[in-house]
This record gives structure tokens, sequence and C-alpha cells, in this order.
């Protein structure tokens, strides 16, 4: 078996100016975030990581480093974690660019898995077969090991649904929050998730 903590990065300055989209963009950590991500290094302190993976985005890459800080564990990047492309969403708002692009917005709502994220951008489906990939490989790699993997929203929320087979335009009953945790194992015959969104650790921040 292999036993993967999943780890959303801490609030970037964008998620706090009203949940921008990052996506690709290479946006840092806010000091909420970095808190966050302190507070979940706590949380996580007993759990004896064999390989930290993370995103090759700069907040996950941050976070990741603040998991594991004092810990003699390397942090290997992978693309294939990284935020789905948002493409003309990039950089705004829910609320502005389900008006301005009503129509594609409106596709993805019913089917995410076969509609391009602002037209240009990726599929659901694009990112769950980029995300298994990585988590395949890293079964693989680390059988009967620990894995920590620092990522995002989409990333993991994709990942979960198609996991568990369930509609990808069920994602948003998937919550994922900043440093909300997520705990899968795989092994032949008994995958599963074990928690998904453990967020404890937030309840002293005040928003």
């Amino acid at each position: 078996m292999t036993l993967f903590y999943f780890v959303r990065h801490g609030q970037t300055e964008w998620n706090a100016d009203r949940n921008r989209y990052c996506g690709r963009s290479d946006i840092g950590l806010s000091e909420t975030g970095v808190r966050q991500a302190k507070l979940a290094a706590g949380f996580l302190k007993d759990i004896p990581f064999d390989a930290v993976y993370a995103s090759t985005l700069g907040r996950a890459v941050r976070t990741a480093e603040i998991l594991v800080k004092g810990r003699n564990l390397e942090i290997h990047q992978d693309p294939r974690l990284v935020e789905t492309d948002f493409g003309a969403w990039e950089g705004e708002r829910q609320e502005d660019f389900s008006v301005n692009y009503a129509d594609n917005w409106e596709a993805w709502l019913q089917d995410p898995g076969a509609t391009h994220a602002g037209y240009t951008g990726e599929t659901a489906v694009q990112v769950y077969n980029r995300v298994r990939a990585c988590i395949n490989e890293l079964v693989e790699k680390h059988p009967e090991e620990t894995v920590l993997v620092v990522a995002h929203s989409m990333a993991i929320r994709f990942f979960v649904a198609g996991t568990l087979e369930v509609p990808f335009k069920n994602y948003r009953m998937i919550p994922q929050d900043n440093t909300g945790i997520t705990i899968y194992k795989e092994a032949p015959e008994n995958a599963g998730f074990l928690a998904i969104n453990l967020n404890t650790h937030l309840s002293s921040i005040k928003y």
C-alpha cells in the first residue's frame, strides 16, 4: 500500500482578492497562506513522510517547504500536479467570467469533463488524467511508503471525483480549503479515501 497526504497550497493574494482564479499564474502565498501552512505543518508533524512531491508553481513549493521544514526530505517538483489551465478565466473572478463568458461557463457547469475552461484551457478529464498518471507512477516508486503531495484545488478535486467515478460536474461538492488535507491509500484491490479536506488546524484563523 502507498499512503498519500494531499495538501492544497496556502492562501494566495488572488485567493484573498475575492477568489481570483490563479490557475497557471505563479502567485505567491499571502501572510495568511504562510500561517495556514505552518498550522498544517503542526498538524502533520508526527506523520513519517518518506517522500514529498509538489506542483511546480511557487505557491505549492513554498507550502511544501513549510510543511517539511526541519525534515531531511527533498521536494520533488512535478508539472503534472499544477493547477488547471483556466484559459480566458485566468486572473478573473467567477462573478465576472460567468457573465463575460456565459456560454463557456454554462457548458462547463454541465460537463467540465468535455468543456475547455475559458475556451482554451483544460477539461476536467485532462486534469484528472495527468494527476492520475503522476499518482500511478508514485505508487510504483513508493510501495509501502507515505507520500506528501502538495497541489491545487481543482487538481485535487478532479482527482477525487475521477477516482470515485462520480460525474466531474459534481466537483463543486468536494471541498478543498487552502491547506485542506485529503488522505488516500492505494493498494491492489483496496484503494480509497480515508479523509477529504481535513481542516481542523485552521480553526484558529479569523477571516
